[in-house]
């Protein structure tokens, strides 16, 4: 079994996923770990999707709607991380 991703590693992933999906125009000129996806990013609903679903694609994780998908866990960069690392966690532990 490999080694669980690294914060930084999923940061870092999560960040290249959000600046796709956002593109050149959404972008802001820096972002962080503290970078709101949707005022930010003015990242809508779809985009908003898109990004989840690009998520659980990349780390082999399957969110759970009501649980994971809140509105403070959509809120930030980091806050889609913890989301991740934790939800990384429980998959694999089953």
């Amino acid at each position: 079994m490999a080694a669980p991703p690294t914060r930084h590693h999923v940061m870092e992933r999560v960040r290249a996923i959000v600046t796709a999906i956002a593109g050149p125009h959404r972008t802001p000129v820096e972002v962080g770990p503290a970078t709101a996806l949707i005022e930010g990013f003015w990242l809508d609903s779809i985009a908003l999707l898109e990004v989840v679903i690009a998520c659980e694609e990349e780390f082999g994780i399957t969110f759970d709607s009501d649980a994971d998908l809140t509105a403070d866990a959509l809120r930030t960069i980091e806050s889609l991380v913890d989301v991740i690392l934790t939800r990384v966690a429980v998959t694999r532990a089953t």
